[in-house]
């Protein structure tokens, strides 16, 4: 600590970001917090980059972290607009994203109406996994080495560092020097005993044992099938353990939707993604697998469909099932929707090198991966006939860009925000890689493809990171367009533009109800994308389609694709529910 004598609070907090390895920072500028970040914005080191506004930053900030598992860090202030983090930090609560949100406090006496009374913070409180406030400049160093380490951790998460005003602009001194060894940091474990959770597995010995017998179970089994979700991503050695596993044993793999990219779909044991939305023959191989094993995924109401009916052969004892097994490191997202009959609750770095070792290679799965690829040929989800002089579907284009990217996977990042375009790109564009799609999963976020794809591209600079979007997700964040084109970020935007909200208003017909956002009108987003300095195309035709996509695909800066498609009917709905009975297999 000696080392920091004669530095200022913003001098410190600038040394230790860049200790902790932070490149970029993300954040709408703030007047009241300047002698705190001014270092921070001159750093020759850190980029700084602004946004147009807060909840912007927020999302820049998931996508910086959900490309590199480290933290995206945030700047935010106490004034009102601090609230627009809310959503940013409960979807990365909720995704278990790890992120840093570093907020100055605003100087009391600037506060000086009804609006700014009380400290915003606490409204954000049940959108964090920790929190560190720091009352004096002997707490700063060790209250920001605490955010990262808990922002981090095995249970990765928002967390927040709340510092008071006039912290900035002090200076360490000695006094400052003799506080720290005596001073109790005041940090928060904002869940309580949901952070730690105490069990007998814990114990390594039982554990193994358990592993042992899970093992065994999947030597026995004949029809097993992997599910895999956004734990494996998060796990440093996630998807190579999942991907031997597989090649060993012969399994094939599913995925969530937070999972897609942890197992290459372009691979035969590939069945891609799982629920609601999912492929049919997937959520066959999920109804008649006799061993189900879920590796790091939370089986939630989307993914499973009819609990009641969901894995029956699994479940079925008398009947050969031999159970559903689940791995993950947090108890919390065990049993909410579906039971396991076997738990291994630890670190996938750690739990999966064990399964692994032992295992036996098998070769007399033949037949059931020979159904699998059975099912795939007669379930396949198939884009839309072209007909000339049409509008492309939103199946159509996803498939095109699917087509053009072929050649170049590895070096392809797509973003999306929530809604139909989430659905069409999860199902008809494949994922090779694990930063292959960057999505909204638990708290289905709108806006969030957009500025999420501007953190990727800056965490991923030899990426070609493409941003699927729908008219009226885009238009709830088309500003940071314009950040990304005052940086030079060069992202790609595609927009499926059918002038209505779709999802809102095929059920409004579902319930009888009048259809309120038809005559929601759209701009002409190739012509805002023009206006705004940024490089902009419209696609009219299906016969303009390929063009179209090659044209994105090679332009150079941010540029906007805007897609007139036919109006859709529903995403294609494979429930893996009792509906799913007539695809039994014998």
């Amino acid at each position: 600590m000696e080392g920091l004598l004669g530095f200022t609070g913003g001098e410190i907090l600038h040394r230790r970001l860049i200790s902790h390895g932070v490149d970029h920072i993300f954040a709408h500028p703030m007047a009241g917090t300047l002698a705190l970040f001014r270092d921070v914005y001159n750093s020759p080191v850190i980029r700084f980059i602004p946004s147009r506004h807060e909840r912007g930053a927020g999302h820049m900030a998931e996508g910086y972290a959900k490309a590199t598992r480290r933290p995206g860090v945030v700047f935010v202030s106490t004034d009102p607009s601090s609230s627009n983090v809310i959503s940013p930090m409960l979807d990365g609560l909720l995704d278990g994203t790890p992120m840093v949100v570093i907020c100055g406090q605003v100087p009391a006496a600037q506060e000086n109406n009804a609006l700014q009374q009380g400290n915003p913070m606490e409204r954000l409180g049940a959108c964090m996994k920790w929190r560190a406030r720091v009352q004096r400049l002997s707490d700063l160093p060790s209250a920001i080495d605490a955010v990262f380490l808990h922002a981090t951790g095995k249970q990765p998460g928002p967390t927040l560092l709340d510092i008071s005003s006039g912290i900035g602009e002090a200076v360490f001194d000695s006094q400052a020097l003799e506080e720290v060894p005596n001073v109790s940091l005041m940090i928060e474990n904002v869940h309580g005993k949901a952070c730690s959770v105490a069990s007998p597995i814990a114990d390594a010995h039982y554990l193994y044992e358990r592993i042992v017998q899970v093992a065994d179970m999947i030597n026995q089994s004949r029809h097993p099938v992997i599910c895999a979700g956004n734990g494996v991503l998060a796990s440093p050695r996630g998807c190579k353990l999942l991907s031997r596993i597989a090649n060993k044993a012969q399994i094939p793999v599913a995925t969530t939707l937070l999972g897609l990219g942890s197992f290459d779909e372009t691979r035969e044991e590939a069945l891609h993604m799982i629920g609601t939305h999912g492929a049919p023959y997937a959520n066959c191989a999920i109804q008649n697998a006799d061993l189900l094993i879920v590796i790091g995924a939370r089986l939630d109401e989307r993914a499973v469909g009819n609990a009641d009916g969901f894995a029956p052969k699994a479940l079925d004892r008398d009947g050969g099932g031999r159970g559903i097994v689940h791995f993950d490191i947090d108890a919390r997202k065990l049993g909410k929707v579906i039971e396991p009959t076997e738990i291994i609750l630890g670190d996938l770095s750690e739990t999966l090198p064990v399964l692994l070792s032992l295992l036996l290679p098998v070769k007399d799965r033949v037949q059931w991966l020979d159904q699998i690829q059975l099912w795939k040929r007669l379930y396949t989800l198939e884009e839309p006939v072209r007909r000339a002089k049409h509008r492309p579907s939103p199946q159509q284009v996803v498939a095109e860009l699917n087509r053009q990217t072929t050649p170049m996977k590895s070096s392809i990042t797509m973003t999306t925000s929530v809604g139909q375009n989430q659905m069409w790109t999860s199902q008809h564009f494949r994922c090779t890689h694990p930063h292959s799609l960057i999505t909204s999963g638990s708290l289905t976020t709108m806006g969030f493809g957009v500025p999420a794809a501007i953190g990727a591209k800056l965490a991923l600079p030899n990426q070609q990171v493409i941003a699927v979007d729908g008219d009226a997700s885009f238009c709830t964040t088309m500003e940071e367009l314009m950040t990304a084109l005052l940086h030079q970020v060069q992202i790609k935007v595609i927009v499926f533009n059918n002038r209505q909200q779709v999802i809102l208003s095929q059920l409004q017909r579902e319930y009888g109800m009048k259809v309120c956002c038809d005559s929601r009108m759209s701009p002409d987003f190739d012509r805002l994308a023009r206006s705004m300095g940024c490089q902009g195309q419209r696609c009219d035709r299906v016969e303009e389609l390929p063009d179209a996509i090659y044209w994105l695909l090679r332009c150079r800066g941010p540029a906007l694709l805007d897609v007139a498609v036919s109006q859709p009917g529903m995403v294609s709905i494979a429930s893996n529910g009792t509906s799913m009975d007539t695809l039994v297999w014998a």
